[in-house]
């Protein structure tokens, strides 16, 4: 049986004890994310939300040094699908690829900041709450934080040549030529819930981004 973190995850320094650069602008954002550097920040870079957990590039989730503490691992791909196939069996991988899965609404807390949400699903612990995100724009810098009360994105470690088990046979001829050419060399999979269904899916977004961290334990 998995067993999962209940909340986001808090902590500003690896398993070895070397700091996170915490980050307080944009413009240091950037830098950290073009130099591959491991950063988090507060939403709105603001630490009255420190209750919502610390947002993270991809960048702290894959480095070596590892975030998670002994017993404990940052979840792949596969263990976000165990969690939605046990709530929902009915679900394939290709399905749940192309469509996404109604699972969501069990995954999300049932007081969790979510605006219009009437999802009638069990409570399975999972307790997500709407707590936004960091998707920081040149052009369309309005948008940079996903409200609170709308989403809530949860990395997962990515292991693009592994997701081949994941699409159907119409589209993998196409995924093998993007993985090839280096499309996804700058993106990684995040989990994603919104506030206007019930659903979770996934979506390929750049590793600058700052999403939320849950943590799996070790089996």
């Amino acid at each position: 049986a998995q067993v999962w973190t209940v909340k986001n995850y808090d902590v500003d320094s690896f398993s070895n004890g070397e700091k996170i650069k915490q980050i307080n602008s944009k413009e240091d954002w950037f830098k950290a994310g073009y130099r591959g550097e491991p950063a988090w920040c507060y939403y709105n870079f603001d630490e009255q939300y420190a209750n919502l957990g610390k947002l993270y590039n991809y960048f702290a989730i894959c480095d070596a040094r590892n975030l998670a503490p002994d017993g404990w691992r940052i979840p792949k791909f596969e263990d976000y699908f165990q969690l939605i196939n046990y709530i929902e069996p009915l679900c394939t991988k290709e399905y749940f690829s192309r469509s996404g899965s109604l699972a969501g609404g069990s995954l999300k807390s049932k007081n969790g900041l979510w605006k219009d949400d009437d999802c009638p699903q069990i409570e399975s612990n999972f307790s997500a709450i709407a707590a936004g995100g960091y998707s920081p724009s040149i052009d369309y810098p309005e948008y940079d934080w996903d409200p609170i009360g709308e989403k809530a994105m949860f990395w997962c470690f990515t292991e693009w040549e592994k997701m081949t088990e994941y699409i159907d046979a119409e589209h993998l001829k196409r995924f093998q030529q993007d993985l090839i050419s280096g499309k996804f060399n700058d993106k990684a999979i995040v989990f994603r819930l919104r506030n206007y269904d019930c659903k979770i899916d996934v979506d390929d977004d750049p590793k600058i981004n700052g999403y939320y961290l849950r943590l799996i334990k070790e089996n």
